[in-house]
């Protein structure tokens, strides 16, 4: 249970940093990418660390350990690929 729970929890986190990364003002300018034209940046912050409050909430340390060290390498390999045009959250 606690693995499904860990995965699960690094899988959520994961989505909320590619979103902020697809939206990213300054990455986009960076990659000649049109600007977003709407970026929910805090529900998206929201959604990246209430697995890791989740975790702690239910005392699941060792699950948070994981998490915290699943997070930062995810949160590397979404920063090192570049974006593809279109793919990522167009802009209106």
């Amino acid at each position: 249970m606690t693995t499904i729970l860990t995965l699960a929890a690094v899988a959520v986190s994961l989505a909320g940093l590619i979103y902020l990364a697809a939206t990213d003002p300054k990455r986009r300018r960076a990659f000649n990418l049109p600007p977003c034209s709407r970026r929910l940046a805090l529900f998206a912050w929201i959604v990246v660390f209430a697995p890791g409050a989740t975790l702690l909430a239910t005392e699941q340390t060792a699950a948070f350990v994981i998490w915290l060290g699943a997070g930062t390498i995810a949160g590397w390999l979404v920063a090192a690929k570049a974006p593809t045009p279109g793919a990522s959250a167009k802009s209106q």
